[in-house]
């Protein structure tokens, strides 16, 4: 059992930690990592001569590039709405939630490189498992950052309901759950374990229908 003068102790302590300085330091890491994202694009190896004949089929050629940007650049936008979404509804940080947030953001940092990895060699399979498992990885650590955070209304604010606490549980699974089954998937059809992480927004909107989000946000938004 803590003593109360130990409890004031770790209260002032946490109270050290100041949410914006968090929020703003995890802003720079997810910046960082989108801006990664376009410069793990090789430019074409064209001779100068032969620019005018070969230059729009090399750019053509870059397409599993783009695609993989493209995916990632959604998911990293996704995972920094969710990110801000919890962090305004915490009241209160500790330092178990704050390594959490770090360990989060370590593999938000990697993602580039499981994308260029991709970008160079798509249709390998076991690079499509290492890109499906690097962001099942990120989504899995923000969820276990969300649910220590609620669980019990522990470092939430007391108001929002169980509701909500369900609806952002379940939406921060979306893409992990995603990436995850697409894993099996490529070890049958690589084609079709990629189209299968389009399910990530595909489920975020069904989520969002099943709760009528909007009319849920209108009637907790003084909680958030």
């Amino acid at each position: 059992m803590e003593s109360r003068d130990e409890k004031e102790l770790v209260e002032r302590v946490e109270t050290v930690i100041d949410r914006d300085r968090v929020l703003n330091f995890s802003d720079a890491i997810f910046a960082f990592a989108a801006t990664l994202l376009i410069l793990k694009i090789d430019l074409p190896n064209i001779p100068p001569e032969l620019i005018e004949t070969r230059l729009g089929p090399e750019i053509l050629n870059l397409w599993p590039s783009y695609f993989a940007n493209l995916i990632s650049f959604l998911v990293i936008g996704y995972y920094w709405l969710t990110h801000h979404a919890i962090f305004n509804m915490i009241r209160r940080f500790n330092q178990t939630l704050f390594w959490l947030n770090v360990t989060f953001l370590i593999f938000i940092s990697f993602l580039p490189f499981p994308v260029d990895l991709f970008g160079d060699f798509g249709n390998s399979r076991s690079v499509v498992v290492f890109y499906s498992s690097a962001l099942a990885l990120a989504g899995y650590l923000l969820t276990i950052l969300w649910l220590y955070a609620s669980h019990n209304n522990k470092l939430i604010n007391k108001s929002v309901s169980k509701r909500r606490i369900q609806f952002y549980t379940l939406k921060h699974m979306v893409a992990p759950v995603a990436f995850t089954i697409s894993i099996p998937i490529a070890f049958v059809d690589l084609t079709l374990a990629k189209l299968s992480w389009l399910f990530v927004f595909i489920g975020i909107i069904i989520l969002h229908r099943l709760y009528h989000y909007h009319q849920l946000d209108d009637l907790e938004k003084t909680a958030l």
